[in-house]
């Protein structure tokens, strides 16, 4: 054993104990010549205000409504707009494409005549109708007459004034007419069943009028709505059939985006944004949009698209809901939100239209009601027995600051209590931090980074 080493002990003790005693009573007043010495440390003052929370997702455009043009008849392409090509734009009530209608047409007029000779014949059946009713009221009344004549002979006979031929031969005209009778009743018991076949008539041939005027309305393919072309498959002079596929529409009124964001990001955001909320991002349930929505309107959260072109342009958004699923390479979550009016140019602003497929991020944010310190993360020191800082007490020395912190970001903390508007946060402590070491603050103001915390 180096018995040597053993010499240096009683030298470091001192030291130790030395520099123990020299922490316990603070530092010297002054030195020898009677000035303090000085130790200078970065400082900048604190400021109390409503903290900005920023969360940012990343997703791509996509339309809330698309249109297929699918083909309901078939025949040639005689005519297109000029603008039919994937990214042109049709408006609402355009004719895109025209079919050679001409065999609908004489369809329709078949169907038309047809329709006519029913209504004709229902008429006719009608008139018929009548007419062997008043028939039969005017034959009553001959059998009424004849049956009077048969009586009266019954009673010469009776009384022998008479000729018994005479009075069969008017039984016999009383059996005539009651045939003709009969035969008038017969008749116009089937007039109803014959109405009935020829109103069905009728109706069949307003169906076939209905389906041809149908078809022949197929023939102009409209757009529903303002919209960008997406896909086109059709031109002019090309012959089709009933399901093809001619184009597809995306409408521009109102496009939505899915923001992709990482639930720690949006767990710390609220924490901020909502102090007494216990594991918030458990209420982000995908299942359960409307809470989850109420859940972001509590806190106060708006969102904003960003497109980037060299320059960025903003679009008001409204979150509408969850998108229900996590990803499963990236763990992050869908929030659906909804710009409406952006798929046009704006000239006032001069912000381009959001486009299908175009890459966004999508900002949300919120402030705290209650205002807040924002401070460096590398500022705070944390430990078991809580988080503290070093400030600048009145008497210009190195003084310790118990805080609390409400939440983080990457790169700043957010402290709830512990710090006034006013009071001077050490940005660099000195190495040593000797607690009572007089100070020459020198304040940095570009050091506390402004109240927005992104995530």
């Amino acid at each position: 054993m180096n018995w040597r080493i053993l010499l240096f002990i009683p030298a470091l003790a001192l030291g130790i104990g030395a520099f123990m005693v020299i922490n316990s009573r603070g530092p010297e007043p002054a030195t020898s010549n009677g000035v303090r010495p000085l130790v200078p440390v970065r400082v900048a003052d604190i400021v109390l205000e409503p903290v900005t929370v920023a969360v940012t997702g990343y997703g791509r455009v996509e339309p809330v409504r698309t249109w297929e043009g699918i083909s309901q008849v078939d025949g040639q392409i005689i005519a297109t707009i000029d603008d039919l090509a994937v990214g042109g734009f049709a408006q609402a009530g355009d004719v895109i494409i025209e079919v050679d209608p001409r065999d609908y047409e004489i369809a329709r007029d078949r169907a038309l005549a047809n329709l006519a000779i029913a209504e004709t014949q229902l008429a006719e059946l009608n008139a018929q109708e009548e007419n062997t009713g008043e028939q039969l009221a005017l034959e009553r009344q001959i059998e009424a007459v004849v049956q009077a004549d048969v009586d009266r002979r019954t009673a010469l006979v009776e009384s022998g004034s008479t000729a018994v031929a005479s009075l069969e031969q008017a039984q016999r005209d009383l059996i005539s007419q009651q045939r003709r009778v009969l035969d008038l009743e017969n008749a116009l018991a089937l007039f109803p069943f014959q109405r009935e076949s020829a109103e069905a008539t009728v109706a069949s041939r307003l169906v076939d009028v209905e389906e041809a005027e149908r078809n022949l309305a197929n023939t102009r393919i409209s757009a529903p709505f303002d919209g960008r072309i997406l896909e086109e498959t059709a031109s002019e002079g090309v012959y089709i059939r009933p399901g093809d596929l001619l184009l597809t529409i995306a409408a521009i009124d109102t496009v939505e985006i899915v923001a992709e964001v990482q639930p720690a990001a949006m767990s710390e955001a609220f924490a901020l944004l909502i102090p007494d909320a216990t594991d918030v991002i458990a209420q982000l349930n995908p299942f359960e949009t409307d809470a989850a929505i109420k859940l972001l309107d509590r806190a106060g959260i708006e969102a904003t698209v960003v497109l980037s072109l060299g320059t960025e342009h903003r679009y008001p958004a409204r979150i509408i809901r969850l998108d229900g699923s996590v990803d499963s390479a990236t763990g992050t979550i869908g929030i659906v939100v909804e710009v409406r009016d952006a798929g046009v140019p704006d000239p006032e602003t001069r912000r381009p239209p959001l486009t299908n497929g175009a890459f966004v991020a999508v900002h949300f944010q919120g402030s705290t009601e209650i205002p807040q310190a924002v401070v460096p993360r590398s500022a705070l020191i944390e430990g078991e027995g809580g988080a503290y800082v070093y400030v600048v007490d009145e008497d210009t020395r190195l003084a310790r600051q118990e805080v609390t912190v409400a939440g983080r970001s990457a790169g700043d903390a957010v402290i709830s209590s512990g710090l006034d508007a006013g009071d001077q946060l050490i940005l660099t402590p000195p190495d040593p931090a000797i607690l009572g070491t007089f100070l020459a603050p020198v304040t940095d103001e570009a050091s506390i980074a402004p109240q927005d915390i992104s995530q």
